[in-house]
């Protein structure tokens, strides 16, 4: 009789895990949305909560959708009950990069082996300024070890932004250039370099979750370009010095 009794019990609970174990990618975007606002979203999502696919994609402010590179990921089981979530995310279509390791626990959330490819444009969202801009290219980030705490990002990075372009400027492209980003408690450091082009740029500035961001640079033509780039670098900023322009991205208030 005893036996009989656990039956239904045993029915239940193995009915319960083959459903969370069956459940669906779905899910997840529904989560991330709520998460999100709203703004972030896992378009075709197919497989389940622990093996799937999906396209993400950034609702703007304003705007059109932007969507991210293909992402799947494989999300591990037994460090759930131990309060992690461990997961390896593969970006690309097909993967082209080594699997990038996630963790995700109360306080603190852990990239291993981070690259990731983006579109230029995502940079509008960082600020409402850079928006008329309208920049063009690929950035191309990769760091080996990000730490994010309630008490700020520990780590750094690199971003390449390759085959940089705007629409305010004819010219296109206007070369690649690099930030080199750094954690700093509640302040992400940012340097700007030039690796080639025919814009050259260089800067220092930071960014912020209250403040936003802000940063300095000096922009000026190579040379042979002069004339081409006269009317974008009098629209960056005043000129500082012969043939040299300054500009200044401010915080929100």
């Amino acid at each position: 009789m005893s036996g009989g009794r656990l039956s239904p019990a045993l029915f239940v609970f193995a009915f319960l895990l083959t459903l969370l174990a069956t459940a669906p990618a779905s899910l997840l975007d529904l989560c991330l949305q709520y998460a999100s606002g709203g703004r972030l979203v896992l378009a075709n999502a197919g497989g389940t909560v622990w093996d799937g696919s999906a396209i993400p994609a950034l609702r703007p402010r304003n705007g059109p959708v932007l969507a991210l590179p293909p992402l799947r990921w494989e999300i591990a089981v037994l460090p759930l009950f131990g309060g992690t979530i461990r997961s390896r995310l593969q970006w690309g279509a097909p993967p082209s990069a080594p699997a990038m390791d996630a963790i995700l626990s109360f306080d603190r959330a852990e990239l291993h082996r981070a690259q990731l490819v983006l579109p230029a444009r995502i940079v509008e969202e960082i600020s409402p300024m850079l928006k008329p801009a309208q920049f063009r290219g690929q950035l191309r980030m990769q760091s080996e070890k990000l730490i994010i705490t309630g008490r700020g990002v520990e780590g750094s990075a690199t971003v390449d932004w390759l085959l940089a372009g705007s629409a305010l400027s004819s010219v296109d492209p206007l070369g690649n250039y690099r930030l080199a980003l750094s954690g700093a408690g509640e302040r992400i450091r940012i340097g700007l370099s030039t690796a080639s082009g025919k814009l050259l740029l260089e800067g220092q500035g930071n960014w912020s979750a209250t403040r936003g961001l802000e940063f300095r640079g000096r922009a000026q033509a190579s040379p042979e370009n002069r004339d081409d780039l006269a009317e974008l670098l009098r629209n960056l900023g005043p000129e500082e010095s012969p043939g040299v322009h300054g500009f200044h991205i401010t915080p929100r208030q």
